[in-house]
């Protein structure tokens, strides 16, 4: 008969050498080193992975079993002894279960009666061997039944199942026959009885342990799912600093928990079947089967939600990634413009101003209408009376010509560039009486607020002079006081040819006097020199409440502090939409620049 089926048994006697030697040394194994047993584990692991590609040939089912079967034991043995003495050996923490471990433990403290006959069971049961006793007193309340069942279990590795049973056959046979002899004298019998009485005693204290230990875990397991809670509630309060940290201690800890869970249930497991009340232990066993169920239950609810704000993170966290590098691309994008728009402007001046059409229109009417309201029957001016005769409204553009290309809604808010020509004559009983003619103009580029909407330079020197020019040849032979209001401002030359320190450069005129009025910022400018411009001046500037302008401007400062640009969309929080810009427009006249830049709006550079 064919036994090896051509494998060669020297080979694996020769590969089965480590093994073997683990084996029969047993819980003596533990007098080895670390390094010797970490030695062996390779040894045997490297012979086990040669045996299975063939190395030696092949074997009959029967006997591959057997051979594997002790590989796999030499391997448990090494990895139980690892765990014995509390060592950090991962490849065997890994290949090995708790349980399987558990299962090698208990069978390895019957390890005494590999080398005892019956008759050697015997003689120390006579002599009253304490150690022999207590494994006895184990194995006859239930411990034998324990081990049948663990080694049915399908989650043990087949071949350490197949090792394991031949060798708890071979003790239960030895220890059988020792008790069976040993219940012939009545000193056993009556020491069977203590033993039966013990376990009668310990019915109640298993139940109550078991009821105790059942709710602590479900004490803790609420604990649990209470800090969950907790957790969730502060994690939804704090969510922009919260980060994926305590989602993952969170679930380090259920799963801990749930791990002591069921070594607390095969530790009651085993006890229960050291029960000689069937109905006690079954019920006993029912009732922590459901214990579990709840348990793994909870743990299951706890582990969704713990997933699911989880989830909830990892998307805001996206997000959050999302905006950033949108911020980013759009500070990159602002920054490029910036750099365009002074490359090509060439002068500060352009593109530094901003104001859309509606606006613009508000401005106008409210421009003449405070005017107006200030010329009524008769005024002061430099120690004179005057009488007004006359205030007219007129408009500078005829608007109705973009009707076409503007809707009624569009061509209402479309500025006119209105203006008011208001006579005064000096009021006196005697003499040459004087006239002045006071012609206030709003002045915006209509034809572009019309095309884009908006407008986004100042005022420029020639579009003033050709104001100028008109007033100085208006017929009438009295004084025209020019007041040139704008939302767009005016650009800097105009200030050197109107109210510069170089008094030779201001304009004068023996019969025109200049006033220009920015109805955004409120500043108003004319010659110092001419003693009609400053004494109209209060008569057209715009009252603003300089506290309240003060504080916007401070905030708008603050705001620039440490930025090399500062889009007026975040000083909105600082105050009125208006006076934010006044403030941009006043800081840009203190050294920075002032640009209007496409997508962004109004932008305050850092010169």
């Amino acid at each position: 008969m064919v036994i090896f089926n051509e494998g060669n048994p020297d080979c694996v006697r020769t590969l089965l050498r480590p093994a073997e030697r683990v084996i029969r040394q047993g819980r003596d194994i533990l007098v080895e080193s670390f390094d010797t047993r970490k030695e062996l584990w390779e040894r045997v692991l490297e012979s086990y992975s040669r045996y299975l590609e063939g190395e030696c040939g092949d074997f009959l089912n029967d006997v591959d079993t057997a051979f594997r079967a002790k590989f796999e034991a030499a391997l448990a043995v090494l990895a139980w002894s690892f765990w014995r003495k509390g060592e950090e050996f991962s490849p065997a923490s890994e290949r090995f279960s708790e349980r399987e471990i558990g299962l090698i433990d208990e069978i390895l403290k019957y390890n005494v009666f590999e080398i005892t006959t019956k008759e050697d069971i015997l003689g120390k049961l006579y002599r009253r061997d304490e150690e022999v006793l207590q494994l006895l007193k184990t194995y006859y309340l239930g411990m034998d039944r324990w081990i049948e069942e663990q080694l049915e279990d399908p989650e043990i590795k087949l071949p350490l199942r197949y090792h394991l049973k031949r060798t708890w056959r071979r003790y239960r046979e030895k220890i059988d026959a020792a008790i069976n002899e040993a219940s012939k004298y009545g000193w056993f019998r009556t020491l069977m009885e203590e033993w039966e009485r013990e376990k009668a005693g310990e019915v109640e204290a298993v139940r109550e342990t078991y009821e105790t230990r059942v709710r602590e875990l479900k004490r803790r397991m609420a604990e649990m799912v209470e800090f969950f809670e907790g957790e969730r509630r502060k994690l939804e309060e704090e969510l922009s600093t919260s980060n994926l940290a305590e989602i993952e201690r969170l679930r380090r800890e259920k799963e801990e928990l749930i791990r002591k869970f069921e070594r607390e249930k095969e530790e009651l497991t085993k006890r229960l079947l050291e029960l000689k009340d069937e109905e006690l232990r079954e019920k006993l066993e029912e009732e922590l089967a459901k214990a579990r169920e709840e348990a793994l239950r909870e743990a299951k609810l706890l582990e969704e939600r713990i997933r699911r704000r989880e989830l909830e993170l990892k998307q805001k966290e996206m997000e959050l990634r999302k905006r950033e590098i949108e911020v980013s691309q759009r500070d990159e994008e602002l920054r490029r413009k910036i750099e365009e728009v002074l490359a090509i402007s060439g002068k500060v001046e352009k593109g530094s101003r901003l104001v859309v059409r509606e606006e613009a229109r508000i401005q106008e009417l409210n421009f003449i209408g405070r005017v107006k309201s200030k010329f009524r029957d008769k005024i002061s001016l430099l120690g004179k009376r005057y009488s007004v005769e006359d205030v007219e409204e007129k408009k500078g553009v005829d608007v109705s010509g973009f009707r076409g290309k503007l809707d009624e809604t569009a061509l209402w808010n479309l500025p006119e560039n209105r203006y008011l020509e208001i006579r005064l004559k000096e009021r006196k009983l005697l003499g040459r009486k004087e006239r002045i003619l006071i012609k206030a103009i709003y002045l915006t580029r209509v034809e572009r607020l019309a095309e884009l909407g908006m407008d986004t330079d100042p005022l420029t020197l020639a579009e003033l002079n050709v104001h100028l020019v008109g007033a100085r040849e208006s017929p009438g032979g009295g004084r025209t006081v020019l007041v040139v209001a704008s939302p767009l401002g005016f650009e800097e030359r105009i200030r050197r040819y109107v109210s510069s320190e170089d008094f030779h450069r201001n304009f004068y005129s023996e019969n025109v006097s200049l006033i220009l009025l920015d109805t955004e910022t409120g500043e108003v400018i004319h010659n110092p020199n001419d003693r009609y411009a400053g004494a109209l001046a209060p008569l057209v500037s715009l009252e603003l409440d300089e506290e309240v302008y003060a504080k916007v401007r401070e905030c708008v400062r603050e705001k620039l502090e440490g930025r090399d640009y500062l889009p007026l969309s975040e000083c909105l929080e600082c105050g009125d939409e208006e006076q934010v810009r006044r403030a941009f427009y006043e800081l840009g006249r203190e050294g920075h620049v002032v640009k209007y830049i496409d997508g962004f709006g109004l932008v305050l550079i850092r010169k």
